[in-house]
């Protein structure tokens, strides 16, 4: 599934907004796909009846990907810079450089003191926003679509020409060692580190997303650099422009803003994906915190795992983030065994993690762990009923067609997808949802969520919270 990032989150993610007539509309036809009819012709994906308008996709001379998703709901457009240049692009010793980027990037270029990057966007009405992950970086705005094109005037300029200046570098070193801190001291967050370290120990995966407290400190300029210039170019990179403007603008902006971009080799990706886990894992330690914290959690699909990918999906709905999820319903409400839980799925490049991440009273870890597992033994030896596998699907559309309907949205689904596979991920989604079977699920949880390999990490008090009022 996609997320902003790989945070924990005890609540369910999953909204269910007035969208019913949306999931009625979808309907069972396929999406036909639009043929190349000549070499430079651009890509059109027609869309189902959803709402959603069609996407045109092209390739400038350089290498650099295009996206246009027109809507004229809105007078708006949303410009997404997408790279793959994320923390999964790192080694160990540079670990903290992608996200050190998302810092520096609108700075300041050759022609655009600092200051002047922002006040350009601000003077059109906007605000430029970036993002990291494991797979990716993305910077992005969104502006009246007359302002358009001078705002991709603007964004392509810090793309492309970054400074990246050492008297930056200095401001917001402190800047992200705070930001650092501030991670570590929310014990869920702290967790989740600890479980990625313990899941994924020859992965990228495996790192913090900002950085060690020692490799925040220690990344020079050269390391920042040499970065940039290996993994910021044309051919690593996709521009998704979303809203009122049409396929030929779109595409014409684009040219205008990128098409001087030299373009580069940049290293093939030779990431080896994580050994398959066989046992289980676990790690207890305890925090600064008045009750207990824990993410258990189970290797997971790879965005190329298809369809396995999508029908996690629907297990992760069902399990732990529709409105009336198995985790709520029995371990919060029913027997009161925790005071949140909820689950996650982040589809990634390579194989990621399912995780089940809970809070509950000092003591009650086992019992916590033991329910969890049970409700994974149940996904694994019962397929679902044709309700709740209908109720988790519809959730999932309907969270899918909320997010979709903005043009910030609809470019973010678009660009995170094309980053870590194609864009037809993304415009072919609800269809896949749709198919999903409860044969399939049980297969998925059969194969996926082992019990006899899982990865358990668990903070607890220091001191026992009875025990200290006692005290």
């Amino acid at each position: 599934m996609r997320s902003p990032s790989r945070t924990r989150q005890f609540l369910p993610r999953i909204s269910f907004p007035l969208l019913s007539v949306l999931i009625l509309a979808i309907g069972s036809s396929a999406w036909a796909a639009g043929k190349l009819s000549t070499e430079h012709s651009p890509l059109v994906m027609p869309p189902p009846v959803t709402g959603l308008g069609p996407v045109t996709s092209d390739v400038l001379p350089n290498g650099l990907k295009v996206l246009v998703a027109p809507s004229s709901a809105v007078d708006l457009v949303t410009l997404d810079f997408w790279v793959d240049a994320g923390t999964r692009r790192e080694s160990a010793e540079n670990n903290g450089v992608a996200h050190f980027m998302e810092h520096l990037l609108f700075k300041g270029t050759p022609t655009r003191k600092p200051g002047e990057i922002d006040a350009a966007i601000e003077d059109l009405g906007g605000s430029l926003d970036a993002s990291t992950s494991y797979d990716w970086a993305h910077f992005y705005v969104t502006v009246d679509s007359r302002d358009a094109a001078a705002a991709l005037a603007v964004l392509s300029d810090a793309v492309m020409n970054a400074s990246l200046r050492q008297e930056d570098m200095d401001v917001e070193r402190s800047v992200i060692l705070d930001e650092r801190a501030r991670e570590l001291s929310d014990p869920g967050e702290n967790v989740l580190q600890h479980f990625d370290a313990l899941a994924f120990p020859d992965h990228p995966y495996g790192r913090p997303l900002l950085g060690s407290v020692p490799n925040i400190s220690h990344i020079t300029r050269d390391m920042l650099l040499q970065f940039y210039h290996t993994y910021y170019v044309p051919g690593n990179s996709t521009l998704v422009i979303s809203g009122n403007v049409s396929p030929e603008d779109g595409l014409h902006m684009a040219a205008n803003a990128f098409g001087a971009w030299g373009a580069r080799d940049f290293p093939p990706d030779k990431q080896i994906p994580e050994a398959p886990q066989t046992e289980p894992k676990t790690f207890f330690y305890q925090g600064d915190t008045s009750e207990g914290f824990m993410t258990l959690g189970f290797h997971a699909p790879a965005v190329s795992d298809q369809p396995d990918a999508w029908v996690m999906d629907v297990l992760l709905t069902y399990l732990g983030q529709g409105g009336n999820n198995r985790l709520q319903r029995d371990l919060l409400r029913h027997s009161k065994i925790v005071t949140s839980i909820g689950a996650d799925y982040l589809t990634q490049q390579d194989p990621g993690a399912l995780t089940v991440s809970a809070s509950f009273q000092a003591g009650n870890g086992d019992e916590v762990r033991d329910a969890i597992l049970g409700e994974v033994k149940a996904l694994r030896e019962n397929p679902l009923s044709p309700d709740d596998l209908a109720a988790a699907k519809n959730a999932l559309m309907a969270s899918y067609l909320f997010d979709a309907q903005t043009t910030n949205g609809r470019a973010d689904a678009l660009g995170f997808y094309n980053t870590i596979n194609t864009y037809e991920y993304d415009t072919e989604y609800l269809q896949h949802v749709q198919a999903v079977t409860s044969a399939q699920v049980q297969d998925v949880a059969r194969r996926y969520l082992d019990p006899n390999a899982y990865t358990l990490v668990e903070m607890l008090p220091h001191v026992d919270p009875i025990e200290a009022m006692a005290r």
